[in-house]
Order: C-alpha cells, then structure tokens, then sequence
C-alpha cells in the first residue's frame, strides 16, 4: 500500500516536472526560433547578394555599351595602339573605382588593364583565354579567375567585343570586379552578416568576423557551430549567377549568436533555478503536511481498530488548523457518543432486558404497539408471606436478589425478556420485541432450568440456614400487544392480553394442583414433540368462560436429551 507521504511527493512532483519540461522546451523552441530568425535573415543576404552581383553587372554593362561606341578606342585597338588603348583604360579605370578594366585585340592579345587604386594591372597571358568567346562575337559574364602579378583572383566579369565602322571585331573590353576581402565588407553593411567566398573548395575572400574557412555548413539549412568560446549561425548558398564550367562557387553567410545564445541558455537556467527552488519549498511543505496528515490518518486508523474490537479508544488530536483536526475532533466525539451510548445501554439492561433495550435504542419509544405471538412464563414464590415476617428486610432483600438472580439467568440464557418483577413474582416473555419460532420450546426449557437451579439455590440456603423456596409457574401462549404503555414522560415496555392473564392464572393453580409447572393446551400443542408433559384437567379460570385443558410439566422427551 503507497503511503498518504509518497502520494504527495509524487503529486507535487507531477505538478512541477511538467513546467520543468515546458522550461525547457521553451528554451529550445526559443534556441530554435532564433536559429530561424538566422536563417531567414541570411536568406535575405543571399538575395541581396545575388542583387547586387545583378546590378554590378548591369553597371558594367552599361559602361561597356559607352565605351565600345567610341571611334578613337576603335582606331587604337584596330591600330594596336597600346599607349591609346592604356590612356582610355586609365580614363575609364578612374570613374570605376575598384574594378580593373581590361583591353585586348582581335586575337586576345591583352594591350592595356589597370584601376584607380593599383594602376595598371599587369595581368598573365593566361587571362587572355577568358575572352576567347569574345572572338566570336559571344558577351562574356560570370565569375573568372585572373593572375595578376600579386595571385589569382577571382573577379565578376562583363565584357563585350569592340567593331570599327566597317563592323569588324577589333578587339574586346572587359570590366572585372574583383571578389576580395574588400568587396565582401562593402557588401556586408547591405547584406548584415558576415561573408566567405569559396571557388572550387578555395576560399577567395571573406570578411573581417567570418572565421573562414573553417566556418562553414555542409548544407543549406543553418547550424550553430561552435568555434572556440563562440557560437555561430551558418549558412551555405551556391549564388546561380556565379556558376560557370568548371567553377563551384560557395557563399557562406554567418552571424554570431553568442550573445544571443548564452542569454537564452542563462534564461533557462534563471526559470529552472527559481522552478527548482520553488520545487523545494512546495515539496518541503508537502512533505510537512504529509507527516501530519500520516499521523493523524494513523491515528484514527489505530483507534478505529480498537473501537472496532469495543474498546473506546480515542485518537491523538493534533492542532493543524484544517479538516484533519476537524475530522479527528469528530471522530473523538463519535467514540464519546459511543462509549455514553454503551453506558447507557448497559445501565438501562439492568432496568429491562438487552433485547428490550436494544429494541428502544433503535427509536421504538412511541406509545403504543402492534400484536405479536408470545408465550408469556409467570413464577411466583410460594407462602413468600411467612417467609418475609421471620427475616430482617436487608437480609430479605439479599435473599430475593439470590433467588432472582439465578431465576432471571434462566430466563436470559433461553433468549426470554424480564418483563418485570411483582414483588416476589417474575413476569417473563419470550417472542417480544421480536418473535421467532422457538420461542415456546424455549420458554418450557427457561421453566425446567428455573425448577433445577432452584434446587441449587435451595441447597446452599439449608447450608445456612435459610427457609427454603417453592415456586409456582404459569406458562401459556398466545396473541398480546407489546410496545411502550404509560404516559409521554414516563413509559415502560411491556405486554397486555387474554395470554398474560392465563399464564397468571396457571401460576396460581400450581399449588392447588400439586405440581411447580403447569402448561396450557396452547402451549402443549405447539411444543408436544420435544416436551414431555402429563394432561391433569380442565379447569376454569376467573375471567375465561370457556375451560382450560392443563398439563403437568415432566421434562423434555428423550430425543431431545440425546440432541442436547
């Protein structure tokens, strides 16, 4: 059996764990929702990256367009003119700030590349194979490598091919812009986040807080990744616009949540440090209250037990403020209220008979009553008269109470109900409250033990030398009224009728006839089987007109003295 202690503990650990689960599942919807404010954020970057690649292109195509109407650049790139061709590369280098602006001839040959910053580019003969497609007329865009004197770089590309007026090819004009560290930091202030470039698994360039080219997701979805004591929010893309053949062009977008991530991670510990503390408290004052609540319910059990098995025993009162010490009270006053009643009982048995006593304790103490079937037992001593004159009334007094005792004992012992005393006389009923089938036999077996502990009694009087008592007793069955006779304030419980005043009557013919115990007729027909008894006459008693067949009580019938 789970104690009432461990229930508690349970319920209250019930009630918290789930909050410590919700905590903690907020905080992870919370980790999550930040990595998808991440990712939507660097999703705005890449199209904003791709925007602007888009927009540098258009730039660039649009200064293309300018430059390949001039006639003089025709001319000096028809004439090979390299001095002319670096002198307009200059000019158009200077309003193109960070681009490298780059002039070949019809056969490739580079004649002339610089910017603004670095001067004139001095680019390998390799670059020359980037505009091979201008040869035939075709735009060239995209991402290519160059080789300029200080490394490789890798630039966007716009270029077209120039024709004189005769609309011969006579040579091409590109405008790289180069992907470095510097392009990305510009780029970074529109796009907010940091930026790394990777071109065939090479990085190329990256910004200043993008920790490349370790930072980086093998998928395009984003990830916290852990670098030294900081966290990162990664994602890879694969911008389309810089996909050429045999180019894998990687962007990398990255921001640092650290911040971010250990507020969230110091909000959770916060919320579980409070749960936590709030968990101890609760579950002290449930473990508090569970002990009192154990002693008490232990309490009561215990005494309830004992209350059980008719010892009144009360339990511990502990002053806890609440319905424990409610019901404990209760439960007290219930044992009060049992052990007055038992007393009561007990002091009313000794007035009237256990039967008649339980049977108004159930509430039956309405005057009136209802007719049942009894057989009604009178026994009265004889010549009690002579007896009372020659003895002191203290010592009469302890002699009646001798013979009564022994007399009532016989009675009780056969379920019979003490009626009440007349004096020397007892009155006796069996069936009343409540009849039962054996309650003649019964009354004949009450008669015939009365008639032997008489014997006894009557013994221990000659032993000290006190008169010896016969009794006469009257026994008859029939229809009487029993319920409660007399007035509001004082009733007692009794029975009236024809059957009453019968048994009266054979009591007093016992001595005229010469026998102790005298039977009806009604009586002898109902118990004849297991009684045996001797028909005497009949006679007629005052107050019946018709005449009274009686018998003389002998004993029971053999088969009877062998079944008992």
């Amino acid at each position: 059996m789970i104690s009432v202690r461990l229930k508690l503990v349970a319920l209250v650990l019930g009630s918290v764990l789930p909050a410590v689960v919700g905590a903690v599942l907020s905080e992870r919807a919370s980790e999550r929702e930040l990595l998808q404010q991440v990712e939507r954020r660097v999703d705005g970057a890449n199209r904003r990256f791709e925007a602007a690649i888009e927009e540098n292109q258009k730039n660039s195509r649009l200064a293309l367009s300018f430059a390949a109407q001039s006639p003089w650049f025709q001319k000096a790139l028809e004439g090979g003119d390299q001095e002319r061709v670096a002198r307009f590369v200059n000019q158009l280098a200077s309003v193109y700030k960070y681009r490298i602006i780059v002039a070949a001839d019809h056969t490739g040959r580079i004649l002339a590349a610089g910017n603004a910053e670095r001067g004139p580019a001095s680019l390998d003969r390799t670059a020359s194979e980037a505009f091979g497609d201008l040869l035939e007329g075709k735009p060239l865009e995209g991402l290519i490598g160059v080789q300029l004197k200080d490394g490789l770089t890798y630039s966007l590309v716009a270029a077209t091919p120039i024709f004189n007026e005769e609309k011969k090819q006579v040579g091409a004009l590109a405008l790289l812009s180069p992907m470095t560290a510097r392009y990305l930091e510009y780029l970074e202030k529109t796009l907010n986040a940091d930026l790394a470039l990777s071109v065939n698994d090479r990085l190329v360039a990256a910004t200043a807080g993008h920790t490349a080219p370790e930072l980086r997701s093998d998928s395009e979805t984003s990830h916290i990744i852990e670098q030294g004591k900081k966290l990162y929010a990664v994602k890879t893309f694969h911008p389309e616009d810089l996909q050429r053949e045999g180019l894998h062009v990687e962007l990398t977008a990255s921001r640092d949540v650290t911040e971010l991530h250990a507020t969230a991670q110091a909000n959770l510990r916060k919320h579980l440090l409070i749960l936590g503390g709030f968990t101890l408290v609760v579950l002290a004052i449930a473990l508090r209250f569970a002990a009192r609540l154990a002693q008490s319910v232990k309490g009561i059990t215990t005494a309830a037990a004992q209350v059980k098995t008719g010892n009144y025993m009360t339990a511990p009162l502990l002053k806890t403020g609440d319905e424990l010490e409610l019901l404990t009270s209760h439960f007290n006053d219930m044992v009060e209220g049992l052990k007055e009643r038992d007393r009561l009982k007990e002091t009313f048995g000794r007035y009237v008979t256990r039967q008649v006593a339980d049977h108004l304790m159930k509430g039956h103490q309405d005057l009136g009553g209802e007719l049942v079937p009894v057989t009604v037992l009178f026994s009265d001593i004889r010549s009690f008269t002579s007896i009372s004159e020659r003895m002191d009334p203290r010592a009469l007094l302890d002699f009646l109470n001798e013979y009564f005792a022994g007399m009532v004992e016989s009675v009780l012992s056969h379920q019979g109900v003490v009626d009440k005393f007349i004096g020397d006389a007892i009155m006796a009923v069996f069936g009343a409250p409540v009849p039962e089938p054996e309650d003649p036999l019964r009354a004949v077996k009450a008669a015939l033990e009365m008639r032997a502990r008489l014997e006894r009694i009557n013994e221990g009087f000659r032993a000290r030398g006190l008169p010896e008592i016969k009794t006469g007793i009257g026994l008859h069955s029939g229809q009487v009224v029993a319920g409660n006779m007399g007035h509001s304030e004082r009733m007692e419980y009794t029975v009236i009728g024809d059957p009453v005043n019968l048994a009266s009557r054979l009591e007093g013919m016992t001595k005229e006839l010469g026998c102790d115990v005298l039977l009806s007729e009604d009586l002898y027909v109902l118990v004849k089987d297991e009684v045996e008894a001797e028909p005497l006459k009949k006679i007629r008693v005052k107050g019946r007109d018709q005449e009274v067949m009686v018998y003389r009580l002998v004993g029971l019938r053999e088969k009877q003295n062998a079944a008992e």
